[in-house]
């Protein structure tokens, strides 16, 4: 079970990827709470930090915005 929750483990630049951003935005938006991470540690000077792969699907779902198209 432990390695089917590792292997949805992503970095940040990993996530920085998938949402076209710079990896210290998504380390940002994660300090703040917008993006829903896990803190395996923290040390005095680098917390790690690593974000589920569905988390960041659902992101994307539920922020998905149907396009409209003019009929003419």
């Amino acid at each position: 079970m432990t390695g089917q929750i590792a292997s949805r483990l992503l970095t940040a630049e990993e996530v920085a990827q998938i949402l076209r951003l710079k990896p210290a935005t998504v380390y940002e938006a994660a300090s703040v709470g917008r993006i829903p991470c896990v803190r395996l540690w923290k040390g005095r000077r680098k917390t790690l930090v690593r974000f589920l792969a569905e988390d960041i699907d659902r992101i994307i779902r539920e922020r998905t915005v149907p396009t409209t198209r003019n009929k003419e």
